[in-house]
Formats: structure tokens, C-alpha cells, sequence
């Protein structure tokens, strides 16, 4: 899995002319696109990967820092986790999110008030 962090995209159209892009290169199983982040899914490497973004007219980087980091409290084994996890990941606006028991760090374009309310109604608590 690859997460980059994208630059110039200013609307829906712009992140499936990102998607479509990423879909289309060899090794790719999946990508996920936010105004500002994409995950993919796949064998294709970084810079493959980069290159397609910028062939279709925008930037793109590796990510190194998510977009929200959360404390996160009442989770007690990796069943918690994988619930917050799949909580903040169904939200349209997150590409990824890296979760352990005391921290979530999130990948994308989503408030962070809307991550702590996905947190608490998967029964946590997050701040």
C-alpha cells in the first residue's frame, strides 16, 4: 500500500481524473482519492504511481503526515482497534487510517469534528 499526498485537485471531477489515472497503471488493485491524499492498493511503486498523477495534471508526493492525528481512549484489544479503523475508513472523505490502542492517525480530507464522532459512535473515545 501507497499513500501520496496530492496537490491542484479542487473538485470531484479532479479526484476521479486522479482515480482513473491511478486505476490505469499496471499493478494497480485499487486506489482511493481524496482532494488531498490517495491510497493505493497493488505492486506499482511510488514513483510510477506519482508519475500517472502528474501525467493527468496534478501533483503528488509520498505522504509522510497525516491530515488529523487523534488520541483515542477505551480501546483494550485489536477487535477495537480493527472497529475504529473501519469506522474512520468508511467515512468518503478518509483514504487511510493507522490505528493502535491509544492513537489514530488519519489520512485525507474529513473535519476532524466528523472523526470523533465516527470514533464515539463506534464507541470510543477520541479528542
Amino acid at each position: 500500500m501507497i499513500l501520496l499526498k496530492l496537490a491542484d485537485l479542487s473538485c470531484q471531477h479532479c479526484v476521479k481524473s486522479v482515480t482513473n489515472a491511478l486505476n490505469a497503471v499496471n499493478g494497480v488493485q485499487q486506489a482511493k482519492v481524496s482532494l488531498h491524499y490517495a491510497k493505493v492498493e497493488g505492486e506499482a511503486t511510488a514513483e510510477t504511481l506519482i508519475h500517472a498523477v502528474e501525467a493527468a495534471g496534478y501533483q503528488a508526493e509520498v505522504a509522510t503526515t497525516p491530515s488529523h492525528t487523534l488520541s483515542l481512549s477505551g480501546l483494550n484489544c485489536q477487535h477495537c482497534v480493527k472497529s475504529v479503523r473501519t469506522a474512520l475508513e468508511n467515512l468518503d472523505d478518509v483514504v487511510y487510517a493507522e490505528v493502535d490502542k491509544t492513537s489514530a492517525k488519519v489520512y485525507g480530507d474529513a473535519a476532524l469534528e466528523t472523526l470523533i464522532q465516527a470514533v464515539e459512535q463506534a464507541g470510543f473515545s477520541a479528542k
